[in-house]
C-alpha cells in the first residue's frame, strides 16, 4: 500500500522540521518509516522507549543520520523547546520528521517555540480517491461498512475489523479524551458516544441524550464539545 504524501513530505524534509499528525491508528508511523526508506541512513527513535528516551535527552544518535525520526516526542517536557534547539543546531544533512498521537497536534500549536521551523503533513484514513487506482478502492461497500482506517480496511476477516472498532472507540474515550478533559464518569461518555453515533443525520437533541443516560443536559454538551 502507498499513501501519496509520502514526496511532499520528503521535499518538505529538505527545508524544515516535517510534522505528521492526524488521527490514531491511521499510519503515521508507518507512513514515517516508509519515508525513512528513501534515505540511507535513517534513526528512528520513540520516546515510549526506556532506551529511545536516554539517546534521544542525550542527543546522541549516530552522527550519520540523515533522517531523525522522533516518535511521541511530546511526552517529553519542554519537547518544542528541546526540538527547536536540535533544529537550531544540527548538521546541514540531517532531516527531521516528528509524529505520535492525536494530540501532537494539538500540542504542536501552542506557544511559538517552533515558529518558521516546521511544516505539517495531515495524514487521514483512506480515501476512495486516494486508492482510485487500486483495485479495492473501486469497493464502495467496504468503504461504508468499514471506514479508510488502514487495518480494519485492508484485513480481510470482517470480525477482525468489528474486534477492531470496538477497541479504537474504547481507546479513543480512555487516552486522547480523557487527556484534554477531566472526565471521570467514563461510562457516560461511552453511552453518549454510541448515542451520537446512531443519530449521525439526525437532529441532536442534548435533553433527550441527557434522558436516555441519566445525566445533565449540562454535561451532555460538555462531552459534545
Amino acid at each position: 500500500m502507498y499513501r501519496k504524501q509520502i514526496e511532499p513530505i520528503i521535499k518538505d524534509l529538505n527545508k524544515k522540521i516535517v510534522f505528521i499528525v492526524g488521527p490514531r491508528q491511521v499510519g503515521k508511523t508507518w507512513l514515517a518509516l516508509e519515508v525513512g526508506k528513501r534515505f540511507d541512513n535513517t534513526t528512528y527513535l520513540n520516546y515510549d522507549s526506556f532506551e529511545d528516551r536516554q539517546i534521544i535527552k542525550d542527543e546522541s544518535w549516530l552522527q550519520a543520520t540523515e533522517l531523525l525520526i522522533l516518535d511521541e516526542l511530546h511526552k517529553m517536557p519542554g519537547w518544542k523547546n528541546y526540538l527547536k534547539g536540535v533544529f537550531d543546531t544540527k548538521p546541514k544533512n540531517l532531516k527531521i520528521l516528528v509524529t505520535g498521537s492525536a494530540r501532537l497536534d494539538v500540542f504542536r500549536q501552542t506557544g511559538d517555540s517552533l515558529a518558521g521551523r516546521f511544516f505539517t503533513h495531515r495524514l487521514l484514513p483512506f480515501s476512495i480517491s486516494e486508492l482510485q487506482e487500486d483495485p479495492i478502492g473501486s469497493d464502495i461497500e467496504r468503504f461504508i461498512q468499514r471506514g479508510g482506517f488502514p487495518e480494519p480496511f485492508l484485513t480481510e476477516d470482517e470480525i477482525d475489523a468489528k474486534r477492531w472498532r470496538n477497541q479504537y472507540i474504547d481507546g479513543l474515550i480512555r487516552t486522547d479524551i480523557i487527556d484534554f478533559e477531566r472526565i471521570y464518569d467514563l461510562r457516560t461518555i461511552q453511552i453518549v458516544f454510541e448515542l451520537l453515533r446512531r443519530r449521525v443525520g439526525s437532529p441532536v437533541s442534548y435533553a433527550s441524550i441527557a434522558r436516555d443516560v441519566n445525566a445533565s443536559p449540562t454535561t451532555i454538551i460538555k462531552y459534545n464539545l
